[in-house]
């Protein structure tokens, strides 16, 4: 970085305004997202006058060589405080910066800030100060969970740090543990600024600036599994984040933009972790790989639900859609006994033979009181969670029921296209888009109820590692709806899982998956 240049003299004059206003204090901490709050409210003149949040850390850490960062607060809304410094009493911002504590109310060890905040509100009312004079309040109050938001608290739930602690160098294990969570605390905070092109400086920055000690030592297999334990979560986050809910409204913008983070993330990482051990690209590679098929399925999904909601507020398609499903069935174009559809199920085992035409037959019932996408996914959601979910005593058992109702589903959703197409029906087009949408939406409840007994059936104890690859398959509905599940080992009794593929009106078998 040439001395003069622009960048050099933003993160001179950023130094300077920490060294200004804050001071070495043994004892006394300051929220992390706080401090950072307050230098972007500082330097608000230009965007383009900003460091991310990874970036200010560091320069910091340039001001205070050796600073740490502790996590306070109860379980489940811990945030995390650089260690060991303060803000002087004579600053300008401290006015702001106890009032700001005494509004989030934090209970910690920090004394100091503690304190001076209780003070500080004390004295305002006794003076009559009015404490919403400060600019920023309004934008805290509508941006707080955007600029606060931490990762839970890997140390206390991860069941066997413990282990890791009597196994390995303790000093070690804490150091790198803090330093990867507030690596990850760094993407989601960039993440949820919605500058997403930043998330490429936070991976690069962190994984090229480690020394060859410590790249040995995150290399071992337990120090991988722990690293594993925290992506899992920070993917999780992530998506809660980027598209928690796929049938939010959001800009067809906004998808495309997430659709292309999903493609560079992976692309960063790789890039970042190309000289580090292979074990270590491995395990990262893994993880990553998850959550990018789960955010495309999601993408995939939102896009589909936008369309078929054009279709549901239009109330005479939906009157058409609903005569012609009804005389579909009602004619006896399906391969399926019409009465099927009104008949009650009082014998669970007759039942678990017909779930899809159950299935249907709500949805059918559903769409003429309702044409809430909610309420009509919600409707099939709850079924599954009945007929296959629940049902389910282990994993193999659900590969076995998820496969058959996938099979039978698929089949009797072309069976009514088939139908629409012979009878000429002019509510094809609305079926095929409702068509798409049901097919990727029990695959992705199928996907997204294996991924987390994927995890819950990984104990990570650090006595044994498990090596068995994992095969991840998703493609759009056009392709069909696949689910995966792990390769089997040699002795595994063999069965088949069926994916469809659905080709306009015709299903055909596509692939062949060894079970469990």
């Amino acid at each position: 970085m040439a001395e003069g240049s622009p960048t050099s003299l933003l993160h001179l004059s950023i130094t300077r305004w920490i060294a200004d206003n804050f001071h070495l204090c043994e004892g006394c901490t300051i929220p992390r997202w706080l401090l950072y709050e307050m230098y972007l409210e500082n330097f608000s003149s230009s965007d383009n006058d900003k460091v991310n949040s990874a970036t200010f850390g560091k320069l910091i850490r340039l001001v205070f060589p050796g600073l740490g960062t502790r996590r306070l607060g109860t379980r489940g809304s811990a945030r995390y405080h650089y260690d060991g410094i303060a803000i002087k009493k004579d600053s300008s911002f401290y006015g702001h910066y106890c009032f700001l504590l005494s509004q989030k109310n934090y209970r910690s060890a920090d004394a100091c800030s503690s304190g001076d905040a209780a003070g500080y509100e004390s004295n305002s009312k006794k003076k009559g100060t009015d404490l919403h004079c400060f600019p920023s309040v309004t934008y805290l109050k509508t941006e707080e969970d955007r600029l606060a938001y931490v990762l839970p608290e890997f140390g206390l739930a991860c069941p066997w740090e413990q282990e890791l602690l009597n196994k390995y160098p303790y000093e070690m294990v804490i150091q790198v543990a803090n330093e990867y969570s507030s690596h990850c605390q760094d993407i989601l905070e960039v993440v949820k600024m919605q500058e997403l092109d930043k998330v490429e400086d936070c991976i690069t920055s962190f994984w090229k600036s480690l020394q060859p000690e410590k790249i040995a030592f995150i290399s071992l297999p337990d120090i991988c599994q722990l690293f594993k334990y925290y992506d899992r979560y920070l993917f999780k986050e992530l998506d809660n984040i980027l598209l928690g809910d796929f049938l939010e409204e959001v800009s067809v913008h906004y998808l495309k933009s997430i659709r292309m983070f999903s493609k560079n993330v992976k692309l960063w990482l790789l890039n970042a972790l190309e000289e580090l051990p292979m074990p270590l690209q491995t395990s990262k590679c893994k993880e990553v790989t998850v959550f990018i098929k789960r955010l495309r399925r999601k993408t995939d999904l939102s896009n589909m639900a936008k369309t078929m909601r054009i279709v549901l507020n239009n109330n005479s398609k939906v009157t058409v859609l609903i005569s012609d499903l009804n005389a579909v069935i009602d004619q006896g174009l399906l391969d399926v006994p019409g009465n099927l559809f009104q008949k009650k199920y009082g014998n669970p085992d007759e039942l678990q033979y017909n779930i899809e035409i159950k299935c249907l037959n709500d949805l059918l019932s559903s769409l003429a009181h309702s044409t809430d996408i909610r309420v009509l996914l919600s409707c099939i959601s709850s079924n599954l969670q009945a007929f296959v979910i629940q049902p389910s005593r282990n994993k193999q058992e659900f590969i076995k029921l998820a496969a058959d109702f996938q099979l039978r589903w698929n089949f009797l959703l072309s069976t009514v296209s088939k139908a629409m197409t012979l009878n000429y029906a002019d509510s094809f087009g609305s079926w095929h888009l409702f068509n798409l949408l049901l097919l990727d939406y029990v695959a992705h409840i199928f996907q997204s109820y294996i991924e987390e007994e994927e995890e819950g059936e990984e104990s990570f104890c650090v006595t044994q590692q498990s090596d068995q690859p994992v095969l991840w398959v998703y493609e759009p509905s056009y392709f069909g709806g696949y689910f995966a599940e792990e390769e089997p080992q040699a002795e595994a009794p063999q069965s088949t899982l069926i994916s469809l593929m659905l080709n306009q009106s015709d299903i055909r078998l596509s692939n062949v998956y060894s079970e469990f």
